[in-house]
């Protein structure tokens, strides 16, 4: 994620919703879908998809620096067309640390598999789930249930959810695990967490939840990060962060 971005046209949308909403001391700051639209009609700017400004500031670039020289913001969901500037304490995004210590694991996914293997997200999930890397960063018996599922939960609007396991631990503890991917380049932000956990207490009660992130480093090199069960910004924290390194076996 970029610390700082030239001024664009996306840059003034959000930087015009701000400002019209925004008071001395506020804590959240409201907005709509159709707030986006009209401050980007002002300018003379059409958007075909008004959703991809809130995934690039989400997911790729800061926020503008008008806004963070108030605080630090997060983008949340409220509702279908509904979001909110949240202010938080901490950083609105997770960093890894390079001084974390790199794991090695056997590379594990088939020859036929990794040859015709896509490059994008998919091809992400496709090797965190034949690298098992879900059971080796948790200590459970981790089991694929589903991928990119969908809920509407009230309050929030609709969840997606990358990947999704359920896994057991030595005591049989049933848990649920909805996974967000993010590929290199791409920011975690800590919204991330409460829309997991929202989610899996909406569609799985009775399952205690463990929020996980997985992020793509290298090709070779990836990210596992547990999450706090949080339905609050305010009360999101990460619990574990460890690296993993794919290894054949030749460099075993």
């Amino acid at each position: 994620m970029r610390k700082s971005q030239p001024s664009n046209a996306y840059d003034k949308v959000l930087t015009s919703v701000f400002g019209k909403r925004w008071r001395a001391g506020s804590k959240e700051v409201p907005f709509t879908k159709d707030d986006l639209i009209d401050a980007a009609s002002a300018i003379g700017l059409r958007i075909k998809n008004i959703a991809d400004i809130l995934y690039t500031y989400r997911s790729r670039s800061a926020l503008p620096e008008a806004l963070r020289a108030k605080g630090n913001w997060v983008i949340a969901s409220r509702g279908p067309g509904k979001y909110a500037f949240v202010a938080v304490k901490g950083a609105p995004t997770v960093e890894i640390p390079d001084h974390i210590k790199i794991y090695p694991i056997p590379y594990a996914v088939p020859e036929i598999v990794a040859a015709n293997l896509a490059q994008d997200e998919q091809g992400l999930l496709t090797i965190v789930r034949y690298n098992r890397l879900l059971d080796v960063f948790t200590g459970l018996a981790c089991f694929h249930l589903q991928s990119h599922v969908r809920t509407q939960v009230r309050g929030h609007g609709q969840i997606e959810v990358d990947d999704l396991y359920v896994g057991v631990d030595k005591n049989g503890q049933a848990y649920v695990l909805p996974m967000e991917a993010k590929d290199t380049r791409e920011a975690l932000g800590v919204d991330k967490a409460v829309a997991l956990t929202l989610f899996a207490k909406a569609k799985y009660p009775k399952l205690i939840c463990r929020p996980i992130a997985v992020i793509r480093q290298a090709p070779d090199l990836f990210a596992c990060v547990e999450f706090e069960p949080a339905t609050d910004l305010a009360k999101v924290s990460v619990l574990d962060i460890r690296r993993y390194r794919l290894i054949q076996e030749t460099e075993a």
